[in-house]
């Protein structure tokens, strides 16, 4: 009814003869009263929705609608190898967080679920973690609702990092833990002082604009082309094709490592491309850690005490800090003056973004005692002073 004018509506349900049809007739009922609550204002669209299907499955007209830990694992695999890692990661993780409700079918997964997943994980790993559990787990509800049609919303939609964050760990702020770059002194002594192969790494690495140590590791001698003097590599995380050209000082290296190999080797670095290639990736990083920490180049850990849940504790420096040394360096962190185009910086280094390299640049006092003084030299160049009675004159005249 709308007013005093009464308005029919069809199920589009076919009621069948005999007892078929008194299945299809309650459900015609029960459809028919579920759209006229939803008309009326009484209860949520998709609330009414949700009715109407339950009360389909229990008169067998609907088709079954799969359970939480069953959408999870059909989910397509189909990025590369570290995206589908996390991926996994925060799969099992909030299946876990879900226990026995994960046998559940997906359709009765709630936002407040959703949120209290989000909560209960701020307090045991850092914020950077949580928003990725998040990105990939709303990703699956994401494709229930716009793909399969399990469900009219996504639960995770409502679900804010930013506020529920601000309500848990208030005192912890964006509770980052930040890499800290090399000195441009820091990245000299390595090249001269650190022992074969990682003072050529740490070289191939620099020169090549802040090459990953996964690239440095599996750099092949046919991705070298000396007649026009460039390298052509295809980034193992990004799988990104870069094609970087070879500098003086990286011929020279490269130079020294061909005479100095037995022949017939695959790689720059044939044993370190022998351990990343196996099963020892994460033993490369310790032992430049392990480097740093011997030549008193970080003292400690970040972050020494006790941690907070299962939050890593993380070294101030590791290889990847060569690369927030190159940003910072170019984007003016260290002097006050970016030497380049952010641009041209972010194509030679590899970044996909603005966003992303702002994440790689650490600024300095030298560098915020050069631009504050640019200031103060602005106002000694200003002019001469004007007479202050005048200028008040003048300021009231204006208003």
């Amino acid at each position: 009814m709308q007013g005093s004018r009464k308005i029919k509506r069809s199920t589009g349900i076919r009621i069948e003869a005999g007892a078929a049809g008194r299945h299809t007739r309650a459900l015609a009922e029960q459809t028919a009263a579920a759209m006229e609550a939803a008309a009326s204002g009484e209860t949520p669209a998709h609330k009414a929705c949700d009715a109407v299907r339950k009360v389909a499955e229990l008169h067998g007209c609907a088709g079954k609608i799969p359970t939480v830990r069953e959408y999870f694992a059909a989910f397509p695999r189909t990025a590369r190898e570290s995206t589908e890692k996390n991926r996994s990661r925060s799969f099992k993780v909030f299946l876990e967080f879900l226990g026995t409700d994960a046998d559940r079918r997906i359709d009765t997964i709630t936002p407040a679920i959703c949120r209290e997943f989000v909560r209960r994980m701020l307090k045991r790993v850092s914020r950077n973690t949580v928003r990725q559990f998040r990105t990939y787990v709303a990703a699956v509800f994401k494709r229930a609702v716009e793909v399969d049609d399990y469900l009219s919303k996504n639960p995770f939609a409502g679900v804010d990092m930013g506020v529920e964050a601000r309500a848990i760990i208030p005192e912890r702020g964006e509770d980052q833990q930040k890499r800290l770059p090399f000195t441009l002194e820091e990245i000299r002594f390595m090249i001269q002082s650190f022992p074969a192969p990682w003072c050529d790494m740490v070289a191939v690495s620099f020169y090549l604009g802040g090459l990953r140590l996964s690239d440095v590791c599996t750099l092949r001698w046919d991705a070298v082309n000396w007649r026009e003097g460039y390298v052509r590599l295809v980034e193992v995380k990004t799988r990104k094709e870069r094609c970087l050209p070879i500098l003086p000082q990286m011929r020279e290296l490269l130079m020294r490592r061909l005479t100095q190999s037995t022949g017939g080797e695959e790689y720059v670095f044939p044993s370190m491309a022998h351990y990343y290639l196996g099963s020892s990736k994460t033993s490369i990083s310790t032992q430049f850690t392990a480097l740093l920490r011997a030549h008193g180049m970080i003292g400690g850990i970040v972050n020494a005490g006790k941690q907070a849940g299962r939050r890593r504790m993380m070294s101030a420096k590791s290889f990847h800090s060569i690369r927030h040394t190159v940003t910072t360096y170019l984007r003016g962190g260290m002097t006050g003056t970016a030497l380049f185009s952010p641009d041209a910086i972010r194509d030679t280094i590899g970044h996909d973004s603005e966003e992303v390299e702002r994440g790689y640049f650490t600024g300095t006092l030298t560098m915020r005692m050069n631009v504050l003084s640019s200031l103060a030299a602005a106002v000694e160049d200003a002019g001469p002073v004007i007479d202050s009675s005048s200028a008040a004159r003048a300021y009231q005249q204006g208003a």
